[in-house]
């Protein structure tokens, strides 16, 4: 087993390997196909998935699990950290939307004011820190909601939660200047290994919302990550998985086959803070995107982290077309209208039959995070290309 299989999360599905190929099929088989869709209808029944299965208390997803083995998640912790990412992830997804009812509307305030009171979340140990994903989408939240005066939470209340999640941030930040989601050296206080790119890029795109909105940022922990980051980045324009394989940099994850649903959060982060990353990058990037997407897809749905080609895993899918839309809004007409329609495409392919898409089994919460990833990429793409692209279905 190679070592980037455990640092990518295998520990906690290490028995199902064990049990054989056999007892982990590729549930995009399996799973019956959508309907034929345009863009406004998937928005709609997105939309309604998530005001049909929010919780009581405003947040998204649950902790149950709907298979005899997991990614390895420590209780409660780690599932506190998945939930208030979810929730981060469907707050940005409804309140986007161009499609709005009071329902949503309800829905969307709800969340903003669970978020207010819960998104900070803790480590639950050394060695699990999922709660870094809570941290960042959470402030990507907090920031858009600060930006556009959005319902649900008292504005002073969500500047004193944002400036908490910037100081739990600096927190965890890693001797090499990025941040990552396990420690598998020290388990210190401040993390001891090695950052993953992507996670660290993610993180750079809430700290650049944060700034936005007027939440201070230091410039010190910005400079360290960017470079993290560049550091990763390859001569073909695709990123090594993270500094600790910078020396295995011809490994499948690091080569753009494998990396290019997460080459898009990293051109951003680059680009937004002036990385080295023009916009011919992200067009390339891009292009990387839909011409690597054979191989993207296959890993939609397995079980198993990473088992699929070039190391992809499932979980990247809707993440890294997300990205790719927010990609999209930094470049001209021309561009948008030669990569939205394939970015659209590529994202309808996750959309189920009751409303919802996701992209990996993940204890309750794949359906919740998959509909806001998937609703923050439809909504940004344009009415007048929207209504040009053919109805699809998540069929291959």
């Amino acid at each position: 087993m190679i070592r980037a299989a455990f640092a990518l999360g295998l520990l906690g599905v290490l028995p199902a390997i064990a049990r054989g190929q056999e007892e982990a099929p590729n549930l995009a088989v399996a799973t019956p196909p959508a309907a034929q869709v345009t863009v406004a209808e998937a928005i709609r029944t997105a939309v309604e998935f998530l005001v049909q299965h929010q919780n009581a208390d405003g947040s998204f997803g649950s902790y149950t699990a709907g298979r005899d083995y997991e990614i390895l998640a420590a209780v409660p912790g780690s599932l506190h950290a998945f939930k208030a990412a979810s929730t981060a992830l469907c707050w940005m997804g409804l309140h986007g939307s161009p499609w709005q009812t009071d329902a949503s509307r309800a829905a969307a305030r709800r969340a903003l004011g669970w978020l207010a009171e819960h998104v900070r979340v803790r480590r639950p140990n050394g060695t699990e820190m999922y709660n870094i994903w809570a941290l960042g989408f959470g402030l990507q939240a907090l920031a858009e909601a600060l930006r556009d005066h959005a319902e649900g939470a008292d504005e002073a209340a969500l500047r004193k939660k944002a400036k908490e999640l910037v100081d739990a941030i600096a927190i965890y930040q890693v001797p090499d200047g990025g941040f990552t989601y396990y420690d598998f050296l020290a388990q210190t206080w401040r993390p001891s290994d090695t950052s993953m790119s992507f996670c660290t890029a993610t993180v750079l795109i809430a700290l650049h919302g944060a700034r936005q909105a007027g939440i201070e940022v230091p410039q010190p922990m910005i400079d360290k990550a960017v470079v993290s980051v560049r550091r990763c980045r390859t001569a073909e324009g695709a990123y090594l998985y993270g500094t600790y394989l910078r020396y295995e940099p011809r490994m499948g994850v690091n080569l753009p086959k494998g990396s290019s649903l997460r080459t898009q959060t990293c051109n951003l982060a680059l680009h937004l803070f002036g990385g080295g990353v023009g916009t011919e990058d992200l067009v390339a990037g891009l292009e990387q995107l839909v011409d690597q997407h054979r191989f993207a897809v296959a890993g939609v749905r397995r079980p198993i982290p990473h088992e699929s080609w070039y190391q992809v895993s499932g979980y990247f899918y809707l993440y890294g077309h997300m990205y790719g839309a927010m990609v999209l809004d930094k470049l001209d007409d021309g561009a948008r209208r030669t990569w939205w329609p394939p970015v659209v495409r590529q994202t309808l392919k996750a959309r189920q039959p009751d409303g919802s898409f996701w992209d990996y089994p993940l204890y309750g919460f794949h359906k919740a995070y998959g509909t806001g990833f998937a609703l923050m990429t439809l909504a940004r793409c344009p009415a007048e290309i929207a209504t040009g692209i053919a109805p699809a279905t998540d069929g291959r």
